[in-house]
């Protein structure tokens, strides 16, 4: 299957199945919002998506690690 077609394909699909519009990029993305949301170091999930240095994984996905920050001084009640 040609990339534009499988492109093609999985928008109709997630648009049927009423999860709106959305491009195949969006799966790598959220694959690594939720490795990071599942405490996956930051160089792992760097390895996994192929980025050359942590700095551009921690650039699209760094709001999450912000997150994880408070939680975590949460539960040490700060």
């Amino acid at each position: 299957m040609e990339p534009d077609n499988f492109s093609h394909t999985f928008s109709k699909l997630t648009k049927r199945a009423g999860l709106g519009h959305w491009h195949p990029h969006e799966l790598r993305h959220s694959g690594a919002s939720l490795m990071l949301a599942q405490v996956t170091p930051l160089h792992v999930v760097s390895e996994i998506l192929g980025h050359t240095s942590t700095a551009i994984t921690k650039d699209a996905h760094g709001h999450l690690l912000v997150n994880d920050k408070r939680a975590a001084a949460e539960v040490f009640g700060a």
